[in-house]
């Protein structure tokens, strides 16, 4: 094999995501275009459909589109205005409640939900709206908006971290658990920034008002039902009862249940809407899976990772230098490459590579999900600060620079998860999953 097809290929991606390509076309286009300059390849074309298909028919990739709808219901029979009042009846009366109350819902919906942009698509209109009509800025609510929103898919469920158990033949489980403490880390962090500008810009307190214990009682009781969900999830993972796919699917005919039989607001025309809405979404994920698959293959046929690990242990750097080195490369190409395209292309390419150094995959997983989580409010290419722009109706340029004190909060979660292992790997072995 020659070395200049893989440079060809690899230099076709970055170029074509760089001038703005749409990513499925740019990750398409780059594979093939290794089987049109690599000799004798062409002939073996066939690989590519192959490969492409066989890349997305994998079972735990299910449980992706099984999430995707669950949370679509739960938004769509209201689950998450209960949480927003559960967590204002919690927070709302100290002073810059209702930011606090934004970091906690994010907390809560995402942890059910396992998608940020979900998490900003449902909850950010309502949470900006309420925290502009108490005087807060627009630019403001909405950079705390998106900022909260990267923890939740690091709390399980996530479906991230379901992207990378089933690229690294990691335990779904103990990748659960072990984002319990980071995705915490990162509200707390937040909540920090929150209280140091609390202090500086004298926000205001804003309580339920007319707070009974009747009312209370009743707001934590309409709350119980999305709060439970994490739970059944969770604690059937890890106890055994059903694995990650089986429960999305749990998760999906919990949500359905509760808005036909609890809520009673949800119309077999609504739940018709939610799944074309979650087909459209999960529609484009598998495309770039398949086609991601495709990159994979390429890099495991050219022995990329084999090559990588040689460079390393010739080099002979410290791991802390590597994670380190790594944790920098995945920020970088978080300014222009979405989370899951990170993740698709790079969690098969490095996991090996760290695990042969000492470092344990499920650390390195927590550590590239954070990562590409903080790419989501990275400009100039972060999701979230595009879909929080239009959710808060204000220009990008404003979102950004409201989102720095966020943004270096995060980072230093980042970092702390990088140097100490304990705080993503206690967990699992407290439940055995791992050693």
């Amino acid at each position: 094999m020659t070395d200049y097809s893989l440079l060809i290929c690899i230099g076709t991606l970055f170029v074509l995501l760089i001038f703005g390509s749409p990513v499925i076309f740019a990750i398409g286009a780059a594979a093939l275009t290794y089987f049109v300059v690599e000799p004798g390849m062409w002939p073996a074309v066939s690989v590519y459909a192959h490969k492409f298909f066989t890349g997305m028919d994998v079972f735990i990739w299910l449980s992706i589109p099984l999430f995707v709808v669950a949370g679509e219901v739960m938004a769509q029979i209201g689950m998450t205005d209960r949480l927003l009042q559960f967590s204002r009846l919690l927070v709302g009366r100290f002073r810059g409640g209702l930011a606090y109350m934004n970091i906690m819902a994010s907390m809560l919906f995402g942890g059910v939900s396992g998608s940020a942009l979900a998490d900003i698509s449902a909850l950010g209109p309502v949470e900006v709206r309420m925290m502009k009509q108490d005087g807060y800025r627009a630019d403001f609510a909405t950079a705390l908006t998106v900022s909260s929103a990267i923890q939740g898919p690091v709390i399980p469920p996530s479906i991230p971290l379901i992207i990378f158990a089933s690229l690294t033949n990691t335990s779904i489980g103990a990748l659960f658990l072990a984002g319990i403490v980071p995705g915490i880390m990162i509200g707390l962090g937040l909540f920090l920034v929150v209280a140091i500008m609390v202090r500086r810009h004298g926000f205001s307190r804003r309580p339920i008002e007319g707070l009974t214990a009747a009312l209370a009682t009743r707001i934590v009781l309409e709350a119980f039902w999305a709060l439970f969900m994490p739970a059944i999830i969770l604690g059937g993972i890890v106890f055994g009862v059903f694995t990650a796919t089986e429960a999305a699917a749990v998760a999906v005919a919990y949500a359905v249940l509760i808005g036909f039989l609890v809520y009673r607001n949800l119309s077999l025309k609504q739940l018709w809407q939610v799944l074309d809405r979650s087909a459209r979404t999960t529609a484009a994920v598998y495309l770039i899976i398949g086609f991601a698959s495709i990159i994979s293959w390429i890099f495991a046929a050219e022995r990329v990772p084999s090559l990588l690990s040689d460079f390393i242990t010739h080099i002979d750097v410290s791991v802390l230098v590597v994670l380190l080195l790594l944790n920098l490369f995945f920020l970088f190409n978080g300014l222009w490459i979405s989370d899951s395209v990170q993740l698709l292309l790079f969690a098969p390419l490095f996991t090996p590579i760290v695990a042969e150094l000492g470092v344990h995959p499920v650390q390195f997983g927590i550590i590239m999900v954070v990562n590409v989580m903080i790419s989501l409010i990275t400009p100039p290419y972060g999701l979230a600060l595009y879909l929080g722009s239009a959710v808060g109706g204000v220009t990008l340029g404003a979102l950004v620079r409201q989102t720095w004190p966020f943004l270096l909060s995060s980072l230093t979660v980042l970092v702390l998860v990088t140097l100490v292992p304990a705080l993503s790997l206690t967990l699992p072995r407290l439940f055995g999953f791992i050693e």
